[in-house]
């Protein structure tokens, strides 16, 4: 497009529709048409002007170089001629059409766009009517570039998007603060982590006050950042909602104006409660360790000493029996039928003795090691009793002792059956040694409680001097004596039996007396009998308690829920109804969800009961930290219904 000819077309149209009126003389309309020339010319904006079809008049430099097409391709061509047909809709020229003649068409637009050449571009549009010399409406429109602009603008908004979501989904806490401790902004792990809903809940506290056990430590942290700038792996003590305090590390740093006055405080804030909670049981485990190595030598002693007496009582039978075996075996050595008899008597009766004290002693040893594998399970002590006493009837009517047993039906223990009757077998067994003729063995409950049940194992026999009752369980000390009729014992016996009652987080005492009889007396927890699946529910919320129980019965309709509001009376009631399963809150007064697991996981009568934690502490940290130390599922609050269900019916189906 030439000058001359721009210069013309431009000349042409009404000064009115630039603001100049009709009245102005014909000097001023040369000067303004120069100027409207060299703005056309020169403007680094695209210009297009259109007639009421939408037909190309006129286009300026700038136009024909963003669309990267000539003036003579463009002008008495449609306004579509610019842009990639593909990209427009069908009835573009239709509406266009339209809005001119309503006179419509918006002053300001901006859009993406298609050119002709399949290049995308951001425009800004301004549009306005002229009108020609000859009094014809025209659109005059003036395109800006602005793709660099929003390109800028979209990677703003990405990155905007982006840090906002990592402040809204980090698993540790973020905030901002002003400097006289007014929270400005908290992310949801932070709220969580301090048990609020929402930022308005603190939005008018003092931090200082409301969140640090000791307020001071929020002023020497503040006056650390007006110094330094920054602090990092700072341990304070917060307060939540609840009250409860937790233990988390700041990192933080102070954000400054330009002229160096500080404006807000902002960092991440790392709950480390669970952590300083394993970091004490390991202190823990380091001193048991130290007390351990400290009385090993003791207990090395002890083990020689055993061995030294098991040494002795293992090879002294095989001298007489070697020494027979070599008499019978001899051609040349004349034995009658009776002296074979009588020595093969002795070598069976030696061997029998040998046989019972390694069977002791292995027992002994299995339980002290664990490798005895306890099956658990609900046992009517009176049928257990009455098993080992009837094993037992035939050697008490030979020897003319009485042996009875008047417990009751419905005394119901958890524990291993064959190894209960061990215990009862044991005793008997050892009464009948002791007791002369006519004498009595009696099995009989002593008492009962809802805590325990008491039973006595009593005899009519010789009695144990006093200065050796404290030997009997002690397996270093191998107590034994030969009875009434020379009956040889193995001294494991009573050791194997004290182990078995503590296997079963059951006691045995005795008491004796020289000439009229001994008592064992045997203390077992007591469970409740019947079908019933028991379920431990702990939380300290009797609300909690109540919604778990609900969950549970949806899940498990038979199940039989227990409670406690904290770990140490929860451990109690494991410990009486050895529940099927254990549900507990992690926090919790007098003793926590990771001292209560603690417990369980080291006495033998619950180890081995699933634990499900239920916590409202949503750290990475806590929940391994709780899987690690035997807990098979921590579950965070608010509970999902279907989640708990299906926690429960996967736990009940071991």
């Amino acid at each position: 497009m030439s000058t001359p000819v721009a210069a013309r077309r431009v000349a042409g149209f009404n000064p009115a529709a630039v603001g100049l009126s009709m009245c102005e003389s014909r000097r001023t309309r040369s000067v303004v048409g120069g100027l409207l020339e060299s703005v056309w010319k020169n403007s680094l904006d695209g210009m297009r002007i259109t007639d009421e079809n939408g037909i190309i008049a006129l286009v300026n430099d700038a136009y024909c170089r963003l669309v990267a097409m000539d003036a003579s391709e463009l002008e008495g061509q449609p306004f579509t001629a610019s842009f990639c047909p593909s990209s427009l809709s069908p009835d573009v020229v239709e509406k266009y059409q339209q809005r001119f003649r309503q006179r419509s068409t918006e002053v300001h637009v901006e859009g993406e766009v298609v050119l002709r050449s399949r290049k995308i571009v951001y425009l800004e549009v301004t549009n306005s009517y002229v009108k020609s010399s000859d009094g014809k409406e025209l659109l005059l429109s003036i395109f800006r570039d602005v793709t660099e602009r929003k390109v800028a603008e979209q990677a703003l908004q990405e990155s905007e998007k982006k840090y906002h979501e990592l402040f809204e989904h980090a698993v540790q806490g973020m905030f901002q603060s002003t400097v006289d401790g007014r929270l400005i902004a908290a992310n949801p792990a932070l709220l969580r982590m301090l048990g609020y809903a929402s930022l308005q809940e603190l939005a008018d506290v003092d931090l200082a006050e409301a969140l640090y056990v000791n307020p001071e430590d929020r002023r020497s942290l503040s006056k650390t950042l007006e110094e330094q700038g920054l602090c990092s792996g700072v341990e304070l003590q917060l307060k939540r909602k609840d009250g409860r305090a937790i233990t988390v590390l700041e990192h933080s740093r102070a954000v400054r104006d330009e002229e160096g006055d500080v404006l807000r405080y902002e960092g991440i804030i790392e709950d480390i409660t669970a952590r300083k909670g394993l970091e004490a049981r390991v202190r823990e485990h380091l001193e048991a360790l130290k007390a351990s190595r400290e009385s090993l030598a003791g207990l090395n002693a002890q083990k020689d000493k055993l061995f030294s007496i098991l040494s002795h009582d293992l090879r002294s039978p095989f001298g007489s029996i070697l020494g027979f075996c070599e008499i019978l075996l001899d051609e040349n050595q004349e034995v009658t039928e009776a002296e074979q008899r009588e020595f093969l008597s002795y070598i069976r009766n030696s061997a029998q003795q040998q046989l019972e004290l390694v069977n002791r002693l292995l027992d002994w040893s299995r339980l002290e090691t664990g490798r005895i594998r306890m099956e658990i399970r609900d046992l009517d002590l009176r049928t257990v009793v009455q098993s080992s006493i009837n094993s037992l009837l035939g050697l008490a009517a030979q020897k003319d002792i009485l042996l009875y047993t008047n417990l009751p039906s419905g005394l119901v223990v958890r524990g291993d059956g064959t190894l209960l009757a061990q215990v009862f077998s044991n005793l008997v067994a050892n009464a009948l040694k002791f007791t002369p003729a006519k004498g009595v063995i009696a099995v009989e409950l002593a008492g009962r409680n809802d805590d325990s049940i008491t039973i006595t194992v009593t005899d009519t026999g010789a009695g144990i001097p006093r200065e050796d009752l404290n030997r009997l369980f002690k397996v270093e000390e191998k107590y034994t004596r030969p009875g009434l009729n020379g009956e040889q014992g193995t001294g494991l016996g009573l050791p194997v039996v004290y182990e078995i009652m503590q296997k079963h987080s059951g006691t045995i005492d005795v008491e004796s007396e020289v000439g009229k009889g001994t008592t064992f007396k045997l203390q077992f927890p007591r469970v409740l009998s019947g079908d019933q699946r028991h379920v431990l529910i702990v939380d300290d919320e009797h609300g909690v308690r109540v919604l778990h129980t609900r969950y549970l019965k949806s899940a498990l309709p038979e199940a039989s829920p227990v409670y406690a509001s904290n770990g140490k009376e929860a451990f109690e009631c494991a410990k009486k109804y050895r529940p099927q399963l254990i549900i507990t809150d992690y926090a919790m007064p007098e003793m926590d969800g990771f001292e209560f697991l603690d417990l369980l996981k080291h006495d033998t009568s619950t180890k081995d009961i699933p634990v499900f934690v239920v916590t409202g502490e949503d750290s990475t940290a806590s929940r391994e930290a709780l899987l690690l130390s035997g807990a098979v599922e921590v579950l965070v609050k608010p509970i999902v219904q279907e989640s708990f269900e299906n926690a429960i019916k996967k736990a009940m189906a071991r």
